[in-house]
């Protein structure tokens, strides 16, 4: 939608209510139907009169959501706001509830904001938006329900929401990262510590820094404002949380100098690989960091890991004959940033054929669960970013740099994270 606000509009239009009003409970998903007091300036009467042209529509007229999207943008586009409306009122009204679907009730808020409608109305679609998306039970819809409802301040049925997101894409952050943004709304310190060891479970390529930073500086601000209340022991709690969740059970870097591209790939206990074309494992392994050029490093972490043996092959993918690397350096630290903390240091030789796999052997891992299955394509296209003109394999193939993931902050407004180079 466009934040440009009708022309025409002289008269009072609909307003947003359930089907049965005053009853005093919102039921699960309405048939909304058209009231007396408007959302907006206003509507044509008589035979132009938009609501009943789009009801009578929709009435006779089957159409598919897809159907749908086309109608309201090119309404958009034409700035007929109004009708943009109108339509997805009739829609609505019309269609079964296994026709309605979240981003309808999303679209009917933008609308009435566009309109100058009154925040209950508004308030009330997105309510209904909440109510699709937790009978589709789709993590899509439900962090959109959830971003909606956040952005417009009202959070009451935000954590619902996100919690099952997070539950059925544990491998995704934006459901983790907008619960670390609610707790700090909502000063809950629980939903706040809950949501980063769930964050820092696990590495995220591309990103891990910036999480990692802006997690502890979000449960700092809490705990300060917490204080500010004379609620210093929830503050107390919350800190304390911060050294377990921000530990990892396994951490590995490799460096070089000279001038060169290397690869780390960590075959895990179960069978994984973590490397450059699966930079993240189902058994909890990521591939943070891929260097080469002027970043020589390649960092490796597992936060939850299985116990096990972790085998470190290194696979050379470059060489500057002018400048030649001498010497290779592996550091592996097994329970990192915890007073079991064990750090080993490896001097290599690039390229020896005799050289053995180092292996690190893990105990104590605190990974439980597998993670859900993520194609190695569909990592890496959140990973990269595709450059102008060429196809996503093969810049792949051309070693391209990889950009931070575009995932919501921690907290809006803040710098993007700074991308790793490739």
């Amino acid at each position: 939608m466009k934040s440009k606000q009708p022309q025409d509009d002289t008269a009072a239009g609909p307003t947003i209510r359930p089907a049965a009003p005053g009853a005093g409970v919102r039921p699960a998903l309405i048939p909304i139907a058209p009231g007396s007091v408007a959302a907006g300036r206003g509507r044509p009467a008589g035979p132009s009169d938009p609501y009943k042209f789009w009801s009578e529509y929709y009435r006779k007229h089957d159409e598919s959501s897809d159907q749908l999207r086309e109608t309201l943008r090119l309404l958009n586009l034409s700035q007929k706001f109004t009708e943009v409306h109108a339509a997805l009122l009739g829609y609505l009204n019309h269609r079964g509830s296994k026709d309605r679907e979240p981003w309808m009730y999303i679209a009917l808020a933008i609308a009435v904001e566009e309109l100058k409608g009154k925040p209950e109305d508004i308030k009330l679609a997105l309510n209904y938006a909440a109510d699709a998306a937790q009978r589709t039970h789709n993590p899509n819809d439900l962090v959109k329900a959830a971003d909606a409802l956040f952005l417009k301040g009202y959070y009451e049925r935000i954590g619902p929401l996100l919690d099952e997101a997070a539950t059925k894409v544990p491998h995704r952050s934006e459901p983790l990262v907008m619960s670390i943004n609610l707790a700090r709304k909502t000063k809950d310190p629980k939903r706040m510590g809950d949501s980063i060891d769930r964050l820092l479970s696990l590495g995220w390529p591309g990103s891990d820094d910036y999480f990692r930073r802006e997690a502890r500086k979000q449960a700092e601000e809490l705990a300060a404002r917490l204080r500010e209340e004379a609620r210093g022991k929830e503050a107390d709690e919350l800190l304390a949380r911060l050294p377990a969740a921000e530990a990892r059970d396994l951490y590995i870097r490799l460096a070089w100098d000279g001038e060169a591209d290397y690869d780390l790939a960590i075959q895990e206990p179960l069978g994984a690989v973590a490397q450059f074309s699966m930079p993240r494992t189902v058994f909890g392994g990521s591939i943070i960091k891929n260097g080469y050029g002027n970043h020589p490093e390649e960092i490796y972490v597992c936060p939850r890991g299985f116990d096990g043996d972790y085998t470190v092959r290194i696979t050379t993918v470059y060489t500057n004959p002018d400048k030649p690397p001498t010497r290779l350096t592996l550091e592996t630290i097994t329970h990192e940033g915890t007073s079991e903390e064990k750090k080993q240091t490896h001097t290599l030789v690039p390229d020896d054929p005799r050289a053995k796999p180092v292996v690190v052997h893990l105990t104590g891992g605190r990974r439980k669960t597998v993670l859900p299955f993520l194609s190695p394509e569909a990592i890496l296209e959140s990973w990269f970013v595709t450059s102008s003109g060429s196809q996503g394999t093969k810049a792949r193939k051309d070693r391209r740099q990889p950009a931070a993931a575009d995932a919501p902050k921690a907290t809006r407004g803040d710098a993007r994270p700074d991308a790793p180079k490739r």
